[in-house]
């Protein structure tokens, strides 16, 4: 599967397979959850683990060290590495959605703060 992916994280490095992804990450399924592990790894282990433990997008945000160690993802290295690429995941989610919740407006400039308008929360 050779597409780019649109989840807002960085891409593999090149050679490695890529998700196409169009909804955010916390509502990812099990199998999108694999083939975005997968697409990081280079390897289908991280994605075996994930059907194995059910792992959905909701889950997938939320996964701490101690969670990818009991699961069995080791050495420490390559758990670092995955929690580096989730912080990734999750600094776009929430960008997204506070860009979603500013009605799409660009970030406001330094030192000026976010205008409200008329009719507006």
């Amino acid at each position: 599967m050779d597409t780019r992916v649109q989840d807002g994280a960085e891409a593999p490095p090149e050679g490695c397979p890529t998700v196409e992804v169009s909804h955010p990450a916390g509502q990812w399924t099990v199998a999108e959850v694999g083939a975005w592990l997968a697409a990081r790894s280079g390897t289908g282990e991280l994605a075996e683990l994930a059907l194995e433990h059910a792992v959905s997008g909701r889950a997938l945000l939320r996964l701490t060290e101690g969670t990818l160690r009991r699961m069995g993802v080791a050495p420490r290295s390559r758990r670092r590495e995955l929690l580096r690429e989730l912080l990734r995941l999750r600094l776009q989610q929430e960008l997204e959605e506070l860009l979603s919740v500013a009605g799409g407006e660009q970030p406001p400039r330094r030192g000026r703060g976010l205008r409200v308008g008329p009719g507006r929360d």
